[in-house]
């Protein structure tokens, strides 16, 4: 905003009704211009100081997340400033925490799972209008570079995710992405999902990564056959997603793997028909005997290079491993070459192979007619001042999901 100063000056003393508008002309070398220029500062300031609002910072590895008031800037071009409803606590975020994962700036806002309504939009923007409901996507979607034109927008090529300063705290910048541990939230239009307006978004929030990331791996990325085996190791949010995929795909044994046993009880919910507590016995030789030879398909949900090797080993020639859990940051997988040679394949799935904008709106229909479990994924609801209990919840195996939930 670009204002005259002796033109504000002029009109607070004014207003003020302190001096006439004739004298204020002739007010320059008076005291009256300390005064009006204060009380300019203090009307533009009111102007370009952005909302105030509660956020989840991070400010050091191994240290309690600090729930603090932050300032949040208007929505820019092609963007989108929504109020959150719901936001999943995913342990993507946790490795922040643990320095599993390393931010690239600090302090850090934590948070991409989400939805919420949208509350303003910026210059550009003409698909989303205040009262919309949204979820977030992981990955903003530009719709015409190459991997956006061959149908995988998931890993579009003009979005990628760089991190950007929009908040403030006490003055100093914070880093972030698509935060969702935030009152309200600013993201691309090109990151949005527009869904129904009878869409409860605090279940709905978990499509965002959660459930997109488990199902998608199996029907998008593997593309599993009906009667494939397939094992899962790691029953956690995403985990029991990967089951429901295979349980949408038709797959003829779902073997899930964990060491919690509280875990696996929540895998049968999800529909899996064979249990292994990696804490007991060794699941690559249960995974043989189980499936007679090896799994078609083994997906790693946990994150760890180790499990990755075990997921390969307990795959039959020809079959496939795909990674959906976040390795360690500088951390290398490693694979016995003679299986390689043997037709198994080593494959990712970044956020499910997702089509955001396709995939979320029949995910949702599919919720509605009782084909895929959502309310059952919610272990508990949180205010996000308890996202340090939250995240100790999750550590515990306690938990499938925990869901943040905003006044």
């Amino acid at each position: 905003m670009t204002v005259d100063v002796r033109v504000g000056c002029w009109l607070l003393m004014g207003i003020s009704g302190e001096v006439g508008w004739g004298q204020a002309a002739s007010a320059e070398g008076d005291s009256h211009i300390l005064l009006c220029l204060f009380r300019l500062e203090t009307v533009l300031s009111s102007y370009t100081r952005g909302a105030m609002m509660k956020a989840a910072i991070l400010y050091e590895a191994h240290a309690p997340v600090a729930v603090k008031e932050v300032e949040i800037e208007e929505p820019g071009i092609g963007e989108v400033l929504l109020d959150v409803v719901g936001a999943g606590v995913c342990h993507s975020d946790y490795h922040y925490v643990t320095d599993h994962r390393t931010p690239r700036r600090m302090p850090w806002l934590l948070g991409h799972e989400g939805a919420g309504t949208v509350r303003a939009v910026g210059d550009g923007v003409r698909d989303f209008a205040v009262g919309d409901k949204i979820i977030l996507s992981l990955d903003a979607m530009c719709g015409s570079c190459r991997n956006c034109t061959n149908g995988r927008p998931a890993l579009c090529e003009t979005h990628r995710m760089e991190p950007v300063s929009r908040y403030k705290q006490d003055g100093e910048p914070i880093y972030h992405v698509r935060p969702t541990f935030v009152e309200q939230t600013l993201a691309l239009a090109d990151a949005c999902v527009k869904v129904p307006d009878d869409t409860p978004l605090a279940q709905a929030c978990l499509i965002s990564c959660g459930v997109i990331t488990g199902i998608g791996a199996v029907v998008n990325r593997a593309q599993v056959e009906t009667g494939a085996s397939m094992a899962v190791f790691g029953c956690g949010g995403v985990g029991l997603n990967v089951i429901q995929g295979g349980v949408l795909a038709a797959a003829g044994k779902i073997i899930a793997v964990d060491t919690v046993d509280y875990k696996l009880e929540l895998a049968e919910q999800m529909g899996a028909t064979h249990f292994v507590n990696s804490a007991k016995e060794d699941p690559v030789q249960r995974i043989i005997e189980i499936t007679g030879g090896g799994a078609d398909y083994a997906f790693e949900v946990v994150g760890f290079p180790a499990i990755v090797r075990q997921a390969i080993d307990s795959v039959r020639m020809t079959g496939t491993a795909v990674v959906v859990g976040v390795q360690p940051t500088g951390q290398d997988v490693s694979v016995e070459g003679w299986h390689l040679l043997e037709d198994r394949t080593l494959m990712g799935a970044f956020h499910g192979a997702a089509r955001p904008r396709v995939d979320f709106l029949w995910i949702l229909d599919l919720y509605k007619q009782g084909k895929i479990k959502l309310d059952e994924l919610i272990s508990r609801y949180r205010p996000l001042d308890e996202i340090n209990e939250a995240f100790a919840d999750m550590k515990a195996g306690k938990v499938a999901r925990s869901v943040l939930v905003f006044d």
